[in-house]
Protein backbone atom coordinates (compact mmCIF):
# COMPACT_ATOMS: atom_id res chain seq x y z
CA UNK A 1 0.00 0.00 0.00
CA UNK A 2 1.46 3.35 -1.06
CA UNK A 3 1.57 6.45 1.05
CA UNK A 4 -0.84 9.32 0.37
CA UNK A 5 0.18 11.99 -2.14
CA UNK A 6 1.06 14.32 0.74
CA UNK A 7 4.48 12.67 1.08
CA UNK A 8 7.11 15.39 1.02
CA UNK A 9 10.12 15.71 -1.24
CA UNK A 10 12.35 15.31 1.80
CA UNK A 11 10.76 11.96 2.64
CA UNK A 12 11.46 10.76 -0.89
CA UNK A 13 15.02 12.09 -0.74
CA UNK A 14 15.59 10.39 2.61
CA UNK A 15 14.48 7.06 1.12
CA UNK A 16 16.66 7.65 -1.95
CA UNK A 17 19.67 8.47 0.22
CA UNK A 18 19.28 5.23 2.16
CA UNK A 19 18.93 3.17 -1.02
CA UNK A 20 21.85 4.80 -2.84
CA UNK A 21 24.16 4.45 0.15
CA UNK A 22 23.20 0.80 0.57
CA UNK A 23 23.29 -0.29 -3.09
CA UNK A 24 25.34 2.32 -4.95
CA UNK A 25 25.15 2.47 -8.74
CA UNK A 26 22.93 -0.63 -8.92
CA UNK A 27 20.08 1.08 -7.07
CA UNK A 28 16.96 1.76 -9.11
CA UNK A 29 14.22 4.33 -8.84
CA UNK A 30 11.80 1.43 -8.34
CA UNK A 31 13.70 0.50 -5.16
CA UNK A 32 13.58 4.11 -4.02
CA UNK A 33 9.84 4.19 -4.64
CA UNK A 34 9.37 0.99 -2.65
CA UNK A 35 11.40 2.36 0.26
CA UNK A 36 9.43 5.63 0.18
CA UNK A 37 6.08 3.86 -0.20
CA UNK A 38 5.09 5.69 -3.37
CA UNK A 39 4.57 4.82 -7.03
CA UNK A 40 7.70 5.11 -9.17
CA UNK A 41 5.89 7.53 -11.47
CA UNK A 42 5.35 9.97 -8.62
CA UNK A 43 9.12 10.17 -8.11
CA UNK A 44 9.70 11.16 -11.73
CA UNK A 45 7.05 13.87 -11.43
CA UNK A 46 9.26 15.54 -8.83
CA UNK A 47 12.72 14.43 -9.98
CA UNK A 48 12.82 13.96 -13.77
CA UNK A 49 15.94 11.75 -13.85
CA UNK A 50 17.72 9.29 -11.60
CA UNK A 51 20.76 11.56 -11.77
CA UNK A 52 18.83 14.54 -10.38
CA UNK A 53 17.30 12.36 -7.67
CA UNK A 54 20.74 11.16 -6.65
CA UNK A 55 22.28 14.62 -6.54
CA UNK A 56 19.42 16.03 -4.48
CA UNK A 57 19.38 13.03 -2.15
CA UNK A 58 23.11 12.95 -1.53
CA UNK A 59 23.63 16.68 -1.12
CA UNK A 60 23.62 16.65 2.72
CA UNK A 61 26.14 13.80 2.77
CA UNK A 62 28.37 15.48 0.20
CA UNK A 63 28.27 18.82 1.96
CA UNK A 64 29.57 17.78 5.37
CA UNK A 65 30.32 14.07 5.85
CA UNK A 66 30.62 13.01 9.47
CA UNK A 67 34.09 11.50 9.16
CA UNK A 68 35.45 14.90 8.12
CA UNK A 69 33.62 16.75 10.90
CA UNK A 70 35.29 14.46 13.44
CA UNK A 71 38.84 15.10 12.22
CA UNK A 72 39.59 18.05 14.54
CA UNK A 73 38.64 15.87 17.53
CA UNK A 74 41.51 13.52 16.70
CA UNK A 75 44.26 16.13 16.69
CA UNK A 76 46.92 15.46 19.30
CA UNK A 77 45.17 12.39 20.70
CA UNK A 78 46.14 8.74 20.69
CA UNK A 79 48.29 6.97 18.13
CA UNK A 80 48.45 9.02 14.95
CA UNK A 81 49.11 6.05 12.69
CA UNK A 82 46.04 4.32 14.08
CA UNK A 83 44.01 7.47 13.46
CA UNK A 84 45.19 7.60 9.85
CA UNK A 85 44.27 3.95 9.34
CA UNK A 86 40.78 4.50 10.80
CA UNK A 87 40.33 7.70 8.79
CA UNK A 88 41.25 5.77 5.63
CA UNK A 89 38.62 3.11 6.45
CA UNK A 90 35.96 5.79 6.92
CA UNK A 91 36.95 7.48 3.69
CA UNK A 92 36.74 4.18 1.78
CA UNK A 93 33.28 3.51 3.19
CA UNK A 94 32.21 7.02 2.18
CA UNK A 95 33.58 6.87 -1.37
CA UNK A 96 32.49 3.35 -2.34
CA UNK A 97 28.81 4.12 -2.95
CA UNK A 98 29.45 7.67 -4.13
CA UNK A 99 32.27 7.38 -6.66
CA UNK A 100 30.44 5.29 -9.29
CA UNK A 101 27.35 7.47 -9.01
CA UNK A 102 29.41 10.64 -9.28
CA UNK A 103 31.18 9.23 -12.34
CA UNK A 104 27.77 8.48 -13.86
CA UNK A 105 26.54 11.96 -12.99
CA UNK A 106 29.53 13.66 -14.58
CA UNK A 107 29.57 11.53 -17.73
CA UNK A 108 25.86 12.03 -18.41
CA UNK A 109 26.06 15.80 -18.49
CA UNK A 110 26.24 17.29 -21.98
CA UNK A 111 28.49 20.10 -20.87
CA UNK A 112 30.01 21.58 -17.77
CA UNK A 113 30.20 20.28 -14.24
CA UNK A 114 27.35 18.85 -12.16
CA UNK A 115 25.69 21.56 -10.02
CA UNK A 116 27.30 20.45 -6.76
CA UNK A 117 30.76 20.78 -8.36
CA UNK A 118 30.05 23.94 -10.35
CA UNK A 119 29.01 25.91 -7.26
CA UNK A 120 31.61 28.03 -5.44
CA UNK A 121 33.75 26.13 -2.93
CA UNK A 122 32.53 22.65 -3.99
CA UNK A 123 32.53 19.70 -1.53
CA UNK A 124 35.78 18.05 -2.78
CA UNK A 125 37.66 21.33 -2.33
CA UNK A 126 36.29 21.75 1.19
CA UNK A 127 37.16 18.14 2.01
CA UNK A 128 40.74 18.64 0.85
CA UNK A 129 41.00 21.79 2.94
CA UNK A 130 39.73 19.96 6.04
CA UNK A 131 42.21 17.11 5.62
CA UNK A 132 45.06 19.58 5.03
CA UNK A 133 44.06 21.48 8.18
CA UNK A 134 44.14 18.22 10.13
CA UNK A 135 47.67 17.44 8.94
CA UNK A 136 48.75 21.03 9.62
CA UNK A 137 47.46 20.79 13.21
CA UNK A 138 49.37 17.55 13.79
CA UNK A 139 52.50 19.14 12.34
CA UNK A 140 52.22 22.07 14.74
CA UNK A 141 52.17 19.55 17.58
CA UNK A 142 55.26 17.91 16.05
CA UNK A 143 53.43 14.63 15.67
CA UNK A 144 54.26 14.79 11.96
CA UNK A 145 57.39 16.02 10.21
CA UNK A 146 56.90 19.46 8.68
CA UNK A 147 55.77 19.30 5.06
CA UNK A 148 53.23 21.01 2.83
CA UNK A 149 49.94 19.86 4.44
CA UNK A 150 47.96 20.24 1.21
CA UNK A 151 50.34 17.93 -0.66
CA UNK A 152 50.09 15.39 2.13
CA UNK A 153 46.29 15.67 2.08
CA UNK A 154 46.25 15.17 -1.70
CA UNK A 155 48.47 12.10 -1.39
CA UNK A 156 46.20 10.54 1.23
CA UNK A 157 42.86 11.53 -0.25
CA UNK A 158 43.95 10.81 -3.81
CA UNK A 159 45.36 7.42 -2.96
CA UNK A 160 42.18 6.27 -1.22
CA UNK A 161 40.05 7.52 -4.10
CA UNK A 162 42.31 5.67 -6.55
CA UNK A 163 41.90 2.47 -4.53
CA UNK A 164 38.10 2.73 -4.83
CA UNK A 165 38.36 3.37 -8.58
CA UNK A 166 40.57 0.32 -9.14
CA UNK A 167 38.34 -1.75 -6.87
CA UNK A 168 35.46 -1.03 -9.25
CA UNK A 169 37.62 -1.67 -12.30
CA UNK A 170 39.21 -4.91 -11.14
CA UNK A 171 35.94 -6.36 -9.82
CA UNK A 172 34.41 -5.76 -13.26
CA UNK A 173 37.22 -7.90 -14.72
CA UNK A 174 37.02 -10.54 -12.02
CA UNK A 175 40.47 -9.69 -10.69
CA UNK A 176 41.54 -9.46 -7.05
CA UNK A 177 42.56 -6.21 -5.44
CA UNK A 178 45.08 -5.69 -2.66
CA UNK A 179 43.08 -6.26 0.56
CA UNK A 180 41.75 -3.08 2.12
CA UNK A 181 43.55 -3.37 5.47
CA UNK A 182 46.84 -4.30 3.81
CA UNK A 183 46.57 -1.33 1.47
CA UNK A 184 45.75 1.15 4.25
CA UNK A 185 48.52 -0.11 6.53
CA UNK A 186 50.96 0.22 3.64
CA UNK A 187 49.76 3.73 2.80
CA UNK A 188 50.06 4.90 6.39
CA UNK A 189 53.50 3.33 6.72
CA UNK A 190 54.69 5.01 3.51
CA UNK A 191 53.43 8.39 4.69
CA UNK A 192 54.97 7.82 8.11
CA UNK A 193 58.46 6.83 6.91
CA UNK A 194 58.71 8.45 3.47
CA UNK A 195 60.27 6.77 0.47
CA UNK A 196 63.83 8.11 0.61
CA UNK A 197 66.73 5.79 1.47
CA UNK A 198 67.77 5.83 5.12
CA UNK A 199 69.73 8.98 5.95
CA UNK A 200 68.85 10.68 2.65
CA UNK A 201 65.62 12.58 3.31
CA UNK A 202 66.75 15.93 1.94
CA UNK A 203 64.88 17.79 -0.77
CA UNK A 204 65.15 16.57 -4.34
Amino acid sequence: MTRPSTITNEQILKAAREVFLAKGIQATTAEVAERAGVAEGSIFKRFPTKQELFLRAMEPTLQDPEFLRKLPQRVGKGDLRRHLFEFGKEMLAFLRPLLPLMMMSWSNRKCGLPPHLAAPDPPPVRALRRVAAYFEAEMRLKRLRRHDPEILARVFFGSVQNYVFHELLLKAHGEKLLPEDEYLKGLVQLIWTGAAPTGRRGSA
